[in-house]
């Protein structure tokens, strides 16, 4: 990846990687890969101070061309040694609304170098991609509560959630709401898990953990019977870190046959 993009930079192409050095286990390589691309001509924008991004995605934003952009939005990182036993999802798109918001969200990012957030600054106005900090946490309280209305209503309900982490309490409370008025809930949780499944407010919650050959590394978030309401491959867990203390993203899989397949490998985890 890093020689693709020094290619890229020798061949006239602009390119500017955001490189964050609040990676554990990987700041030292970090820094080493952020010299040796910075001596190639690239930009190197460096971290927010008190504010980890976590976010993996990528954007190839072509002008005049007649080519059109793309965005990557992905679940895990750009590293070859965690690809080879980490399972992970990636989106490679051209809609255009996730390449605008994807603009805002490297925006962001070059506008607050080397200087922290002012917790009280507007909040970019996104239109598909849920980011942390900006959207995330209350739009994902709004797909909860509309399942958990749906489901008041005499319809089918339903959620399916696969994460690494599970903490936030708003969110845990909004599934306990949703639990106790039918909605049929599925959790994959891989590590820490504050949920209490089995009780009179989560009977309608099944928890499990998957521990396999490969690990389990990538976050899903599904709405709705088949996911028909929404889909979303995402960087977060739903840990206070990631919720509050984090830039993450998540996009929506609108692709009707991407969305069949992926709920297809999460019915396939779920057995």
């Amino acid at each position: 990846g890093v020689n693709s993009l020094i290619a890229a930079a020798a061949g006239n192409k602009k390119v500017t990687v955001f490189v964050e050095l609040k990676a554990r286990f990987d700041e030292r390589n970090n820094l080493n890969m952020a010299e040796r691309m910075k001596k190639a001509g690239i930009r190197i924008i460096y971290s927010i101070p008190g504010l980890k991004v976590h976010a993996k995605v990528a954007l190839i934003a072509r002008n005049g061309d007649g080519h059109q952009s793309v965005a990557y939005v992905s679940t895990g990182n750009f590293n070859e040694q965690t690809a080879r036993v980490y399972t992970d999802h990636g989106l490679f798109t051209a809609d255009a609304d996730i390449i605008a918001d994807l603009h805002q969200v490297f925006n962001f990012l070059e506008a607050h170098q080397g200087s922290a957030m002012d917790p009280d600054e507007p909040r970019p106005e996104l239109r598909k991609l849920l980011v942390s900090r900006f959207n995330m946490d209350e739009r994902l309280h709004e797909m909860i509560c509309r399942e958990t209305e749906i489901a008041k209503a005499g319809g089918e309900g339903r959620i399916i959630l696969k994460m690494n982490g599970l903490q936030y309490r708003p969110l845990i409370n909004d599934l306990y709401e949703a639990s106790a008025a039918g909605v049929k809930i599925d959790l994959m949780v891989r590590g820490i898990c504050c949920l209490v499944p089995g009780q009179s407010y989560s009977a309608n919650i099944r928890l499990t953990r998957l521990v396999d050959d490969y690990l389990e590394h990538g976050r899903v978030w599904a709405f709705g019977p088949d996911g028909d309401r929404g889909v979303f491959i995402t960087s977060s867990d739903w840990l206070n870190r990631n919720i509050k203390h984090r830039i993450e993203v998540a996009a929506p899989v609108i692709n009707s046959a991407l969305r069949q397949e992926l709920m297809q490998i999460m019915h396939i985890l779920l057995s």
